[in-house]
């Protein structure tokens, strides 16, 4: 994508033709387009219920981006309620394993994935504009809809709606009550069998898209042989992960290391050693 040319404005977006819808949730839907030749994605609101959240996704872009790790932002008309971003053929992360199957692709390439995601996840903590948690992600599947796979086989993050700040105090993802063993402990109501009550829900940070890592990463290794032993290497850093205590949870950073510790012994010494035997 062209990253030296002015923001699109209005006058700009309005010339754009609508192409085939791509995309669409309950904050927006997303039509191909194409610009100077360039095929873009054109983002709408479709809910003004959610207007909020489109214009906090708007703001994220523009003060994240530009970046390796943040889908680019192309141009933007605040008044139409509409913007425009670069077009990633190939989709979300749920089509990771269409696109790589087990045949064609090495457990080395797919733990690039798991190294990309946290690194994207480090970005996040460590963002320009603050510590920002995922909140968007209360299941695997909803995770890997905000992830693209780039044409060079990669991933950028590409929905930051639900992207609020972790301050001194803390946040809480949402309005509504949070079930189930993916999130994190510190996001279930605490008082079973008692009415939701969203204010009386403890405040909490950036540890809890630490606990979803290890079943992103496994997602992402498969299923074969191969992958499960990998997988067993991986146990130590993705117990520490698993902390039921956020303070016992190491930091994307701390797992970005490790990460890039066993990339390097499991297979780039290993493929060294393979060539010195030959």
């Amino acid at each position: 994508m062209i990253d030296c040319h002015p923001w699109l404005s209005c006058q700009d977006i309005n010339r754009l033709n609508i192409g085939d819808l791509i995309g669409y949730g309950a904050v927006k839907h997303i039509y191909q387009s194409t610009w100077n030749n360039v095929n873009v994605a054109l983002v709408f609101v479709n809910n003004r219920e959610y207007i909020e959240d489109f214009m906090h996704g708007l703001r994220m872009l523009r003060e994240l981006g530009p970046s390796e790790f943040i889908v680019q932002l192309v141009g933007f008309c605040t008044e139409e309620e509409v913007y425009v971003t670069e077009y990633h053929p190939l989709g979300n992360a749920l089509n990771f394993h269409k696109i790589f199957p087990d045949t064609s692709v090495s457990l080395g390439k797919k733990f690039q994935f798991c190294i990309r995601y946290v690194e994207i996840i480090e970005y996040l903590h460590n963002s320009p504009a603050g510590k920002r948690v995922m909140c968007d992600s209360n299941s695997l599947n909803k995770i890997l809809e905000q992830y693209l796979i780039t044409t060079t086989h990669s991933l950028v993050v590409n929905d930051v709606d639900a992207l609020p700040e972790v301050n001194g105090s803390g946040i809480v993802c949402g309005h509504k009550e949070l079930n189930g063993d993916f999130v994190a402990p510190e996001q279930r109501w605490p008082h079973q069998g008692e009415p939701f009550v969203e204010d009386e829900m403890k405040l909490y940070d950036e540890k809890v898209d630490v606990w979803k890592i290890p079943p992103v990463c496994n997602y992402f290794l498969g299923y074969c042989e191969a992958a499960g032993v990998f997988k067993y290497y991986l146990l130590p850093v993705h117990e520490k992960c698993r902390q039921h205590n956020p303070h016992s949870r190491p930091t994307a950073t701390d797992i970005l290391t490790d990460y890039k510790k066993y990339y390097k012994e499991y297979f780039l010494d290993e493929e060294m050693k393979e060539r010195d035997e030959l």
